[in-house]
């Protein structure tokens, strides 16, 4: 009767095209499975007292009637090029003229086929088209029964047809929530991988871009009295550049995934180029689980891009251990910075992304003074895993 799965399409969406043959199993099976109901009206065509020629013309009529219903969910649409309403309409109308074959053998047992044409209505429409047109025929059936049916046999025709009605308006409404939830599911998981990426594209720019700032200003600094040196920097800018935009590929293609050591190096270089004393390791990824590698060389990356564009700092120090990445630096501390940048640093995007990032690993992020009280507290973050 339902067919008691979206297919593979979405409820109230059936495509044009007939079904594929390997879809076909799967909502053929269960809206075949309600047909056992029609053993009742076939039962009573070939044990009941009716002529042959009544029991062959009803045995065809319900042959002609599985056709028709089960024809339907492969190849819903008989003619394109019209709404899909008007076929069902035209495939209710051949339904009826096969249980109309089967009333003079069934009797009023053929009141069993009757709540098929409900179904055709339900699951293939929308709800604005399947509710009111569903509903309708059920109450023609239930005045139908009302009117030609004794007292006493009123209540086992009525009864098929209204619960019938309601369970299949029930799975209609489960699979249009489930639909709903499915496609937000996919809406979510869309929007998470977009600022996932936007965040990776935010921290690759913004680290490299400081970089190739800080390395064309030194060079244009020196471009007159230290052309060779200066020759060194512009190439250092071109390397930062061409590693970026692979970054930035990697990034949109969800494959990048940075390099703690490499990371520390970049950041070395960076510093010195804002003439930033440097204080860090060269190597750390042998003292940390592979698990924390890429976040703190997330962390690393955004901390000294902060500490270079914000922080007006003379020294940068960086410690890594097995659990724990921290960055101090002694600049003008984070209120100052928010005066110089318009902005609370920890609400900014780049900190915002690292505390999510953090956030998904099961760690805490804190930003605060590294020397409080004093007139130039700076500003130490450290990431706990």
């Amino acid at each position: 009767m339902a067919t008691g799965t979206a297919g593979p399409w979405g409820p109230g969406e059936w495509p044009e095209e007939p079904l594929p043959r390997g879809d076909r199993l799967p909502v053929l099976i269960p809206a075949g499975v309600w047909l056992i109901f029609l053993t009742i009206p076939v039962v009573a065509l070939v044990a009941g007292p009716a002529p042959m020629g009544a029991t062959i013309l009803g045995l065809a009529g319900t042959v002609a009637f599985v056709v028709v219903y089960l024809g339907h969910f492969v190849r819903p649409w008989l003619v394109r090029g019209v709404p899909l309403w008007v076929n069902t309409l035209a495939v209710t109308v051949l339904l009826l003229i096969s249980v109309a074959a089967t009333a003079p053998g069934a009797g009023l047992t053929a009141f069993n086929f009757l709540p098929f044409t409900l179904a055709i209505w339900i699951f293939p429409h929308h709800l604005r088209v399947g509710l009111p047109v569903s509903v309708g025929l059920a109450a023609l059936w239930v005045a139908i029964a009302l009117l030609i049916a004794p007292a006493g046999e009123r209540f086992w025709m009525i009864v098929p047809v209204v619960l019938a009605l309601f369970i299949m308006l029930a799975l209609r409404l489960a699979m249009e929530r489930e639909e709903r939830s499915r496609i937000l599911g996919e809406e979510l998981a869309l929007s998470q991988q977009r600022e996932q990426v936007g965040r990776d594209v935010h921290d690759v720019l913004g680290h490299s871009l400081t970089v190739i700032t800080l390395k064309t200003q030194l060079a244009r600094k020196l471009v007159e009295d230290d052309p060779q040196r200066a020759r060194a920097q512009l190439d250092e800018v071109l390397d930062v550049s061409r590693q970026a935009l692979a970054e930035v590929r990697s990034a949109v293609g969800g494959q990048h995934v940075p390099d703690l050591d490499a990371q520390l190096a970049s950041s070395r270089s960076a510093l010195e180029a804002a003439g930033i004393t440097a204080d860090l390791p060269t190597t750390a990824s042998a003292s940390v689980p592979a698990a924390g590698r890429q976040l703190f060389a997330w962390c690393l990356r955004e901390a000294v891009t902060n500490v270079i564009r914000h922080a007006d700092a003379t020294r940068c120090a960086v410690t890594v251990t097995r659990d724990r990445l921290t960055v101090a630096d002694d600049g003008v501390g984070r209120t100052a910075a928010e005066a110089v940048v318009g902005r609370v640093p920890t609400s900014g995007s780049g900190l915002r992304g690292l505390r999510d990032r953090v956030a998904r690993e099961g760690g805490t992020l804190t930003v605060e003074d590294a020397r409080p009280g004093e007139e130039r507290p700076g500003t130490r973050l450290e990431v706990r895993l």
